[in-house]
C-alpha cells in the first residue's frame, strides 16, 4: 500500500522521519511489515508491504497519527514483495508548492478509485519526481530514460551531474536518503533532453546500493554507470554491490564501466557475467566528466521504454 498526506510537523523534519523509523522499526518490523518513506513539498509519502491483517492494524494507527492529515492512499494491491529490508527514507529538495505535489496525489487516488492503478514505483515516480522537459512541460514518467551513476572511489558520479548541471544551465536536486541503521546516502538527480527523449542522470553514493528502497527502482533503470578508480579491489567491489542489488531482479540494468585500463574491464566483464549481468566497457577518464559523458553515449543508446505493470485494485475504507 502506499498512501500520501500533508505535514502538520512544525520543527525540523529530518529530526521527525527519524522519530517515525524508530517507532516503524519497534512496531512493524517484528509483524513482517517493510516501509519506505518520503518526504517533499509538505507531503509525506509511505509505501508499506506486509501481511494483511498486520498492515489493517498499522494502517488504523497511521490514520490517527496528529502528524499529519489529508491521508490519501494511492496503491494496494498483493503481490511479492519489492522491498526487501524493513525500513528506508528520504528527504527530497523541492521548491515547489505543496498545492502542486498534492494536485499530483489527487490524480493518481481519482485513478485508484476508477480502478485503475500503476506499480508501486511509478506510483512513486510520479508523486516525488515528476520529470519536465525543459524545466516545465511534464513527460510521461514511463518514457524517460534512467541511468544510475556510481564512483568505486570519491565523488566522480557527483562532478558529472554538476558538470551536465552547468552545461545544460539546470539546476541539480539534491536527496537524502537513510537506511534502518543510520545509512545515510546522498543523491543528486538531473534531468536533460538526450536526442529523442528525456534522460535522467541519477548520481549515488555507492553505500546507497544497500537500501531496501535503492534496490527496489532499480529494475526502472537502463544502465548503472560504474567510474572505475582503478584499483581492482574498489572495482569489482562496485560491481559486486550492483549484482547484490539485482538479486532476484528478472529485468536488469546493464552495467557501464568507465575506465582506462583494458585488464580491469575483462576482470569486470567476467564477474559481471556469473551475475547475468551486460557489462559494458567506456574507455574513459571518470575525473573528466565531458570524456565521460563522451564516451557515455553510445553505450546508453540501447534503450527501449519498460512496460507499465497494471495490478488489481484492493478494497480501500472509504476513510483513507
Amino acid at each position: 500500500m502506499l498512501y500520501a498526506s500533508r505535514s502538520r510537523v512544525d520543527g525540523p523534519i529530518y529530526a521527525t522521519l527519524e522519530s517515525i523509523r524508530a517507532a516503524a522499526l519497534r512496531h512493524n518490523e517484528p509483524v513482517g511489515v517493510h516501509t519506505a518513506l518520503l518526504y517533499q513539498a509538505g507531503w509525506f509519502l509511505q509505501w508499506k508491504e506486509g501481511p494483511a491483517e498486520a498492515m489493517r492494524r498499522i494502517m488504523a494507527r497511521v490514520a490517527t497519527d496528529p502528524r499529519h492529515h489529508q491521508l490519501r492512499v494511492v496503491h494496494s494491491s498483493r503481490g511479492p514483495r519489492l522491498l526487501d529490508g524493513p525500513w528506508s527514507m528520504g528527504m527530497v529538495q523541492s521548491e515547489e508548492p505543496p498545492e502542486a505535489l498534492g494536485l499530483r496525489v489527487m490524480q493518481l487516488r481519482d485513478a485508484l478509485m476508477k480502478g485503475r492503478q500503476y506499480s508501486p514505483t511509478s506510483v512513486l515516480r510520479r508523486v516525488a519526481s515528476p520529470a519536465l522537459l525543459g524545466g516545465t512541460r511534464p513527460v510521461e514518467p514511463e518514457s524517460y530514460h534512467r541511468v544510475l551513476v556510481c564512483s568505486a572511489q570519491g565523488v566522480d558520479a557527483f562532478e558529472l551531474v554538476r558538470w551536465l548541471a552547468e552545461r545544460e544551465r539546470k539546476r541539480v536536486t539534491h536527496r537524502r536518503y537513510a537506511g534502518a541503521q543510520d545509512l545515510d546516502v546522498a543523491t543528486d538527480y538531473l534531468d536533460v533532453e538526450h536526442h529523442d527523449r528525456l534522460l535522467r542522470v541519477v548520481a549515488m553514493a555507492r553505500k546507497g546500493l544497500k537500501l531496501p528502497l535503492t534496490r527496489a527502482m532499480l529494475a526502472d533503470y537502463s544502465h548503472v554507470v560504474l567510474l572505475l578508480c582503478g584499483e581492482p579491489e574498489r572495482d569489482l567491489a562496485l560491481l559486486l554491490r550492483v549484482a547484490q542489488a539485482c538479486a532476484g531482479m528478472a529485468r536488469r540494468p546493464s552495467a557501464v564501466g568507465v575506465g582506462m585500463d583494458l585488464c580491469a574491464h575483462e576482470a569486470l566483464a567476467a564477474l559481471a557475467r556469473r551475475f547475468a549481468i551486460d557489462y559494458l566497457p567506456a574507455a574513459g577518464q571518470p575525473r573528466e566528466p565531458a570524456r565521460t559523458w563522451e564516451v557515455l553515449q553510445p553505450r546508453l543508446q540501447a534503450w527501449s521504454d519498460p512496460e507499465v505493470v497494471g495490478l488489481p485494485v484492493e478494497p480501500i475504507p472509504s476513510r483513507w
